[in-house]
């Protein structure tokens, strides 16, 4: 194994085991900010946004591959 590989494991797991056993903690302060988040003026912005995205990264890849 190389550490290109062993490296992101660790922190995948370290976050895994964070988010396994803090969960409790961790949704609670979430539901607050998704629920400020998460309104229906800001998803109409965000869907524009992640669209153009997708777009542009379709068209990168059109013209990388």
């Amino acid at each position: 194994m190389n550490s290109e590989k062993i490296i992101p494991a660790i922190i995948f797991i370290c976050l895994g085991l964070l988010f396994f056993f803090n969960n409790k903690n961790i949704s609670k302060g979430a539901f607050k900010f998704y629920r400020k988040l998460y309104t229906r003026e800001n998803l109409k912005v965000m869907f524009k946004i992640t669209g153009v995205i997708l777009i542009l990264g379709g068209i990168i890849l059109i013209f990388i591959k």
